[in-house]
């Protein structure tokens, strides 16, 4: 029987991903691909792994088994890869960071220059996906705001982020209609709730999009006024805050990991440093 750590990973991404298509997704391969894989497995096991079904995949009691024998070879692994470091306290590896767009291009221009830059070693990958990935592959965090860990998560609050009505300079706010996003990824939460205060009942949404970069670079061409992140409006020299108090809220970003991962080096070193910056970074 053949078996080598290609094969472990897909094992532990199905795990983790919960179904076919979300593996896919995470190990970047078509799903009939992880399927013929998967299925290639149990042949050489000589057993059955999961379970099939249309809402997704469970293990059986001999996958299980074979599940956490897998986890082990990948937290014996890592950690051999971490000892063989000339710098043992230096992480070593891939890290995964998953969330909404605008938070992850945010990061790449205000926290990722200084952490490339201390861990010359660490790779970075950053996922926008929707929630139902969230933190399932291997030394992943990600950050979503007002959303329940997944069972058995680790999770913490990381920071409070403001929200406040922006408008183009030289624009008056009566004079423009609205531009709102679509939270996606929870319930109908901040910044919708805000949106929905502040606009008359007679006041269409004109321009509806999916992620708050989008409202930006919107409100910036003078397409309607919306509710932004601070972090976000502030850095902008054509926006202006407008509305007054009545026109803020704020919002509780979470950060979420995976208890199979949560105790590798690179997992919490990438939690340390976002607990040291959240503040500056995302609070006005």
């Amino acid at each position: 029987m053949d078996l080598n750590w290609d094969d472990i990973r897909i094992l532990l991404a199905l795990v983790r991903a919960g179904s076919l298509k979300r593996a896919s997704q995470v190990l970047e391969i078509d799903q009939s691909t992880v399927g013929r894989r998967l299925t290639s497995l149990e042949r050489s096991l000589g057993t059955t792994l999961f379970l099939r079904s249309k809402s997704g995949i469970l293990p059986t009691e001999t996958g299980q088994k074979i599940i956490a024998d897998a986890l082990e070879i990948e937290r014996r692994t890592d950690r051999i890869i971490q000892a063989a470091s000339s710098e043992g306290n230096e992480p070593i590896g891939e890290i995964c960071i998953l969330g909404e767009q605008w938070i992850l291009q945010f990061l790449a221009a205000h926290f990722l220059p200084s952490l490339v830059a201390s861990y010359p070693k660490l790779t970075v990958r950053l996922v926008s996906k929707p929630e139902g990935i969230s933190s399932r592959t291997a030394a992943t965090v990600s950050l979503w705001f007002e959303d329940p860990p997944q069972v058995g998560e680790f999770a913490i609050k990381l920071v409070e982020v403001p929200f406040a009505l922006y408008v183009k300079q030289g624009i008056n706010e009566r004079d423009t209609e609205w531009v709102a996003a679509r939270d996606i990824n929870t319930t109908r939460k901040a910044p919708s709730v805000l949106t929905d205060k502040l606009r008359e009942r007679d006041e269409p949404v004109r321009i509806l999009a999916d992620d708050l970069g989008m409202v930006e670079a919107c409100i910036q061409r003078g397409l309607g006024k919306g509710v932004l992140p601070v972090c976000l409006g502030k850095q902008n020299s054509e926006l202006e805050r407008a509305g007054g108090k009545e026109a803020e809220v704020s919002r509780q970003l979470h950060l979420h990991a995976h208890p199979d991962t949560v105790q590798s080096h690179r997992v919490q070193t990438i939690i340390r440093r976002l607990r040291e910056d959240a503040s500056a970074l995302f609070a006005a």
